[in-house]
């Protein structure tokens, strides 16, 4: 199975996380209450997967690799959206926003990742009255400039701020950073960041 970037996976109790570094405590924690983690977007080395523990402050991140056998399930960013429609969710501002923005890419495949992510997914309270919302876009096909010109000037009537990262074969890139149509793009890759040019995407 390939894992991406954004992709959740909820680990097995027995899971090991692996680190070349100190673990710091709240990890442990973290993973008692919700045993899940984000992959990151890095190179997979020795069958590992790169993975994110998010504890309870924003400055708590801790970056760590887990082998495949220690997944129990992994969830796509696309997956959620079907949960959010089908369910039951606390009132706050950024969750709200999803039904706004579900509306703006009904034509697109793409899902919540952030803190609505991670909550829909493992069901730990961590979406905040002030929580941004985070989207991905997978791309399969060509996207213009104005089409993307058009994403971001509807989202910016949502309630809250909507960040929009588009995921391609080559690399994640921001919408807004595309929608303004100049020469060069910062692509996020697995190797790190690097500017491309806008032809090169397509």
């Amino acid at each position: 199975m390939e894992y991406i970037a954004h992709d959740l996976l909820q680990l097995k109790e027995e899971a090991k996380l692996i680190s070349y570094t100190p673990i710091p405590e709240w990890v442990e924690h973290s993973l008692a209450k919700a045993p899940f983690v984000v992959v990151r977007r890095a190179v997979h080395r020795d069958s590992l997967i790169p993975v994110g523990v998010r504890g309870e402050r924003r400055n708590q991140r801790f970056g760590a690799f887990v082998s495949e056998q220690a997944v129990k399930q992994r969830i796509r960013p696309e997956d959620l959206v079907s949960i959010f429609q089908n369910g039951h969710f606390r009132n706050m501002p950024a969750i709200g926003a999803l039904k706004e923005v579900a509306i703006i890419l009904k034509d697109f495949a793409w899902g919540p990742t952030g803190s609505v992510g991670f909550e829909f997914a493992s069901g730990a309270e961590v979406i905040i009255t002030t929580s941004d919302l985070d989207i991905l876009i997978r791309l399969s096909s060509y996207l213009s400039v104005e089409q993307a010109q058009l994403i971001v000037n509807q989202l910016k009537e949502c309630p809250v701020s909507v960040d929009v990262q588009v995921e391609t074969e080559k690399g994640a890139f921001s919408l807004v950073e595309y929608a303004r149509g100049e020469k060069t793009l910062l692509l996020r890759t697995v190797y790190g960041p690097s500017l491309v040019k806008l032809n090169q995407l397509v």
